[in-house]
């Protein structure tokens, strides 16, 4: 299970934040509290500096929750299976475990993330100029309007007609309602996305180069990181429209090799895995799926056990999220190994097991199959 700095639940909604989050807080309530707010008022002390700072980072991490919690309601609202929300690096992402079904679904939930950061400014921005603590350059009133200007410029970011950034899902939303086809849609969007990547990487360098400002190495960060985004989800909805039609049974060779349970873990050793030169094997008991046991689990077995040990034994059971009909469709089998990190499924028919699918399989029929565009694979 993959470690979280904290997760919790609002709406049925899990919100969680990578390791990584860390490195941006630190970053954040560094440069606010040794350039920010000592440029805006010089007059107050460091532990001051250092508490404004600490009310900054948890406004932004409000800020980036509600942002992405108002993609998640407004897609949930128009039937859209998001679950999670996670923060990271680079601020953060409501997880969609499928494509929107229609444009307009993908144009609403798009532009709610943006609309909320902008009422946030608004909000903050008004709050600042009520306090009455002690003017503009009071401490609350300067975190207050920091986090104005930070959500303006989150909503004004992300507007940005860039895929993946909410303005890129609009721009995509907007190719596809003209054009009707979401595969061109997604294609001319990301290749929009990669092209303001290029330009954030080269203005980065500029920054870096002619001023010395450090500025221009997160600029760069940025950049490489929207473009690895930007072809990632282009190449990710591509195999998923390649997979759209498939029965993931219909992608599992014929003559399924399997080991029984019964046999003992010597004969495993002897018949399987040394003369088929395979790591593992799915271990079966008739037609019913009892685990799979490969080189790891024969060799943590004692030699001088190997002839009395059944391979019942040793089979790692599969975990639900393992599991699947055999009968389900292969983008269903793509967004699940790539939801919980498998490297492959195990297919069921009842309680007869009917073969495994390794992502590795569904990458290569889909890479085939938007090779040959036009040619009917499956």
């Amino acid at each position: 299970m993959r470690p979280y700095l904290f997760s919790f639940k609002i709406g049925g909604v899990v919100v969680r934040a990578e390791p990584s989050w860390l490195f941006l807080a630190l970053l954040v309530g560094w440069s606010l509290a040794v350039g920010f707010f000592p440029d805006q008022n010089a007059a107050l002390g460091t532990s001051t500096y250092v508490f404004m700072a600490i009310l900054g980072v948890f406004g932004l991490t409000f800020s980036i929750i509600a942002h992405e919690l108002s993609h998640t309601f407004v897609g949930r609202a128009l039937g859209m299976p998001i679950n999670r929300v996670t923060l990271f690096l680079f601020g953060g992402a409501a997880e969609l475990e499928e494509e929107p079904k229609s444009p307009m679904i993908e144009l609403v939930m798009a532009l709610a993330g943006p609309l909320m950061s902008l009422f946030l400014a608004l909000v903050f921005s008004q709050l600042a100029m009520l306090d009455a603590t002690g003017g503009p350059q009071a401490p609350l009133a300067m975190v207050l309007a920091y986090l104005g200007l930070i959500n303006l410029l989150l909503g004004l970011f992300n507007m940005l007609p860039a895929f993946p950034l909410d303005g890129g899902r609009v721009l995509r939303a907007i190719l596809w309602l003209l054009g009707g086809d979401r595969r061109k849609a997604t294609r001319w969007a990301s290749l929009a996305g990669e092209g303001f990547a290029v330009f954030f990487i080269i203005s980065g360098i500029y920054l870096l180069i002619a001023t010395g400002s450090l500025a221009g190495l997160w600029w760069i960060v940025i950049g490489f990181f929207l473009r690895s985004a930007a072809k990632s989800s282009r190449v990710e909805l591509e195999t998923r429209t390649a997979l759209g039609d498939i029965r993931v049974i219909d992608l599992v060779a014929p003559g399924i090799e399997t080991a029984d349970a019964g046999m003992t873990v010597a004969d495993f050793i002897a018949d399987k895995l040394v003369r088929h030169h395979r790591d593992w094997f799915a271990v079966t008991d008739g037609e019913r799926l009892v685990g799979r046991a490969g080189l790891a689990q024969a060799r943590a077995v004692p030699v001088d056990a190997r002839a009395s040990t059944r391979l019942s034994a040793i089979a790692v059971k599969p975990g639900a999220n393992e599991l699947l009909p055999a009968h389900a469709g292969a983008d269903r089998a793509f967004a699940q190994m790539q939801k919980h990190h498998l490297l492959r499924v195990y297919l069921v028919d009842g309680e007869r097991f009917a073969g495994t699918l390794s992502m590795a399989d569904l990458l290569e029929y889909a890479r085939l199959r938007n090779l040959f565009a036009d040619a009917k694979l499956g």
